[in-house]
């Protein structure tokens, strides 16, 4: 397979992690959300793999369990070692996959989704995960990921709806 034809397939790949992500905003219960986005981190896996972005598929590969186990919301001991062993998980795989300094966006990133994840209200998850964007954005755009950076202006704008959503007209209703 030639350069191209696999930029383009890593493309269309990374559009379908996209309406995952998506979706998973617009889920206003915290294991369905979770779920949503594991599958989409499992494309998102194959996805920076063929980019050639490794950083970004480690991430990606070690958010799948992270988001699964925190979707069964474990004991607040159990939640506080499996974030400590999910942050230790990002750290070590971006040791191993260094790029340049920009691979450290994504492992800040999903060191903060990890605290974000052990939060039971969903409005603290959707509000908390702007800034991560904001370092998946940067990184999307060293990595060539049209659809990495898409996904993350998609789930901006997917956040901010649920905010409007559940987070302002529910409590205006209240």
């Amino acid at each position: 397979m030639n350069e191209n034809m696999r930029f383009y397939i890593a493309q269309g790949i990374g559009f379908i992690g996209m309406a995952l992500m998506f979706t998973a905003f617009q889920q206003n219960d915290k294991r369905k959300l979770l779920w949503v986005q594991a599958s989409a981190g499992a494309v998102f896996t194959v996805h920076f793999l063929l980019l050639g972005a490794l950083t970004g598929m480690g991430m990606n590969l070690a958010a799948i369990p992270r988001n699964l186990i925190f979707s069964r919301n474990p004991a607040k001991k159990q939640q506080l070692i499996w974030t400590a062993v999910f942050i230790a998980a990002f750290a070590a795989f971006g040791i191993f996959t260094w790029d340049s300094i920009f691979s450290l966006f994504p492992v800040i990133a999903m060191s903060i989704a990890t605290i974000v994840f052990s939060l039971k209200e969903p409005r603290y998850f959707r509000f908390l995960s702007l800034p991560i964007s904001g370092l998946w954005i940067t990184y999307n755009i060293i990595s060539f990921s049209i659809a990495g950076v898409l996904t993350e202006a998609f789930v901006i704008c997917s956040i901010l709806i649920a905010i409007v959503r559940f987070d302002v007209l529910k409590r205006n209703q209240k």
